[in-house]
């Protein structure tokens, strides 16, 4: 790991690995902030960006099971501060089901991190289409990796057709948690799934932390901060042994203990379409997870990842194996992208 940090120029990373639903390693290697030389520990905390739509997912599943909505309602019968900008499309078809499973035919949307001065921008206004300017850091990091930049959020093609991934959709969903709680994302998610599986180390308000870790980019370069519009696209920050909690918590979900019903588990893990190809495993969306099979097996995952930050958790539900592995640097998909493929090949082999 050590050589690995040092090959890739990243300056840190924090792994843990799980065995029948428990964690059985945690390690951390390098440096939270190289210029103070502060080490990354178990409690550091990372951004997890997308992996906050796992989360959104179950926020919105443990909704339906109140009875507050269905999975194939349509979006806006549940909002009260929003609506879909006038289209050529039905908004009927725009449903909480096709929103988790990015098949609702909604722009994507990046919500480019909030620079420092514009905290006045709301997630409305980002829906909106309303941004802060963009650092020549953000303008070089968006052309590198090819981001949409196709604000305001709006249908763009017909509902249900194809995936595209948005996280522009979870903005919805968030303002559609929001409307029928009554709380902010944030608060409905620290009461209902940190504070029940001991994610003591979790939080959406990172930045007066004293143990988080700086964001980092080519060439071991330091990053700005910046403040996440979307809490349900990838607001999250945590700790290598909070996620492993996570991790765990989603194997054991399908038993019907925890957080959601055996039932609601499934409904959430079902797949409504494909997602993404890499090379040749071909992804299925299943609601705020993606998931593949591998060996005749399951896996539910989900990564994330902008300016500065990488993180992925990775379990089979079937086995109780998962991995974990969060990185203060967005040069780090040529680390972990290789571990992650030994570890799943040193569980099944090479298939």
């Amino acid at each position: 790991m050590t050589r690995g940090l040092r090959e890739h120029t990243l300056p840190g990373a924090a792994i843990a690995l799980i065995e029948g639903g428990r964690p059985v390693f945690t390690g951390c290697w390098g440096e939270r902030d190289r210029e103070s030389a502060a080490q990354a520990g178990e409690d550091t905390l990372f951004a997890l960006q997308s992996i906050s739509k796992s989360f959104a997912a179950i926020a919105v599943m443990m909704l339906v099971e109140e009875g507050r909505l269905n999975l194939d309602d349509p979006v806006e019968r549940h909002l009260q501060r929003w609506r879909l900008p006038p289209s050529d499309y039905r908004h009927a078809d725009v449903t909480v089901r096709r929103l988790l499973g990015h098949h609702a035919g909604v722009s994507s949307a990046g919500f480019p991190g909030i620079a420092e001065g514009y905290e006045s921008i709301s997630l409305i206004d980002g829906l909106n289409g309303i941004i802060s300017p963009f650092t020549e850091e953000q303008e070089i990091y968006w052309n590198e990796w090819s981001l949409d930049r196709d604000w305001p959020v709006r249908i763009t093609f017909r509902p249900g057709e194809g995936w595209r991934y948005s996280n522009g959709g979870f903005g919805i969903l968030q303002i559609m948690i929001e409307d029928l709680s009554g709380e902010t994302f944030e608060s409905f998610v620290a009461k209902r799934i940190f504070a029940p599986l001991g994610m003591t180390r979790s939080t959406f308000f990172p930045f007066k932390d004293a143990d988080l870790a700086e964001p980092y980019g080519p060439e071991g370069k330091r990053r700005r901060r910046y403040r996440t519009l979307c809490a349900a696209a990838g607001g999250i920050y945590s700790s290598i042994r909070d996620l492993a909690a996570f991790a765990c918590a989603e194997i054991n979900l399908p038993t019907g203990r925890g957080l959601l019903s055996a039932a609601s588990v499934a409904e959430l893990w079902r797949p409504i379409g494909l997602a993404d190809k890499s090379g040749d495993v071909q992804f299925e969306a299943a609601l705020g997870h993606l998931r593949y099979e591998n060996a005749g097996r399951f896996n539910i995952h989900h990564s994330g990842g902008t300016i500065g930050w990488r993180s992925i958790y990775s379990v089979f539900p079937e086995t109780g194996d998962g991995f974990c592995m969060v990185m203060n640097s967005d040069q780090a998909n040529p680390f972990w992208i290789p571990l992650i493929r030994r570890w799943r090949e040193t569980i099944f082999g090479k298939s």
